[in-house]
């Protein structure tokens, strides 16, 4: 990743908090990583905003290697299912797989 990435300081912060998986070490045994979308901070440390949907699709490229078409998909329907506007600002809430009900 270059050191210039708009995105370093998200990675860096997951990483820090345990996300080994979004380094170029990936045989580091990481918490299983998943996420909110909200059109709201959580005031969590693991809370970022996003400028639009093409915004977080190009952070997901980025830390995840190539996107799957499913997973695009699913996004577009989340948003539609949320009533968000994918040209519009958001938040992503990241939280370890399996904690959400401590969110």
């Amino acid at each position: 990743m270059n050191v210039n990435d708009p995105f370093k300081p998200i990675i860096d912060t997951l990483v820090t908090e345990g996300f080994h998986q979004l380094t170029e070490k990936k045989e580091l045994q990481g918490k299983p990583l998943d996420f909110k979308i909200t059109p709201y901070s959580l005031n969590t440390k693991l809370s970022f905003k996003f400028e639009n949907l093409d915004h977080f699709k190009e952070f997901l490229k980025i830390s995840e290697g190539e996107t799957p078409e499913a997973q695009i998909a699913l996004l577009d329907a989340t948003f539609l299912q949320l009533g968000l506007d994918a040209d519009n600002f958001f938040y992503v809430n990241f939280f370890e797989k399996g904690k959400e009900t401590e969110m």
